[in-house]
């Protein structure tokens, strides 16, 4: 399934494998340091707020037209400087151009770590866990039917909900061939697809059914990834969710129909099968 990107990254998470830009020149002790810091992430949390007013809002400033990209242009240092004072009155004094300079020497550098910053893969492994979390919490009480209406419902909601997915969607669009965002796209199918695979797969076992032949778990997590990224696209434009003639959302009910040709022992309504054990989905 697609990722969720909307909170800062947690204290534990190490971001010096991730700005590649951070801190350029000094030693290799100093700029992992740097990156880990509470300004740096202030910084870029800054910077990802701008993105969202300027791209998704339409709230920044407006340049003409130009022949270059204007997808970076409008996040100079004086005016994410500005934003840190603005939001906290505090920050102004932590967050100082000294500060900034001693992190990112030049724009282009900044704009770099900004993107690899948009597309770090904690949150995305966070959403994994806490979709596990959910589902586990929901075995005991939901038929597979309604844990398949309540999970699907759950990402669609949670992904229009989250303005950094956006971000990542047109990010994605005008840079494709960009070196982090290949990675990104990568690491979906290298380290998350199987994380979900493997989901699939206990939530199947705990409602007494198997895979058929012909199909590894690992399908079944590339099958309903692409579903997932159809119902999204349409949802992003209405800004919710569409429902299929029988009023089921397409998501849950584009699962609801591939589910009988995935696995076997699933009888004719999902709602009467309820789960035979409680595995820990973490």
């Amino acid at each position: 399934m697609p990722v969720t990107a909307g909170s800062p990254a947690p204290d534990d998470e190490d971001l010096s494998s991730i700005l590649a830009n951070i801190g350029y020149g000094s030693l290799a002790a100093t700029r992992a340091k740097l990156a880990n810091t509470t300004p740096t992430r202030d910084f870029l949390e800054i910077g990802l707020t701008l993105l969202q007013d300027d791209l998704l809002r339409h709230t920044g400033p407006d340049f003409d037209q130009g022949d270059r990209s204007r997808l970076f242009e409008s996040l100079s240092r004086e005016r994410i400087l500005a934003r840190a004072a603005g939001m906290d009155p505090g920050k102004e004094k932590l967050l100082t151009v000294n500060m900034f300079r001693h992190r990112w020497d030049r724009k282009d550098r900044y704009t770099e770590d900004l993107i690899s910053y948009l597309f770090r893969l904690g949150p995305q492994k966070r959403h994994v866990e806490e979709m596990a979390e959910a589902a586990g919490g929901l075995l005991t009480e939901a038929s597979l039917k309604q844990l398949v209406q309540l999970l699907a419902a759950a990402e669609v909601e949670a992904m229009l909900a989250d303005p950094l997915a956006s971000l990542q969607t047109i990010v994605q669009a005008a840079l494709p061939n960009h070196p982090r965002v290949r990675y990104f796209i990568q690491a979906q199918y290298d380290l998350l697809m199987p994380a979900w695979a493997r989901l699939y797969e206990q939530i199947t076992m705990a409602y007494g059914l198997k895979l058929k032949a012909g199909f590894t778990w690992l399908d079944v997590a590339l099958l309903f990834n692409a579903v997932v990224e159809g119902a999204l696209a349409r949802a992003r434009i209405d800004r919710a969710e569409p429902t299929l003639s029988n009023g089921e959302r397409v998501l849950a009910g584009a699962i609801l129909v591939m589910l009988p040709s995935l696995v076997e022992g699933l009888p004719a309504d999902c709602s009467e099968l309820y789960a035979q054990s409680s595995p820990s989905l973490r």
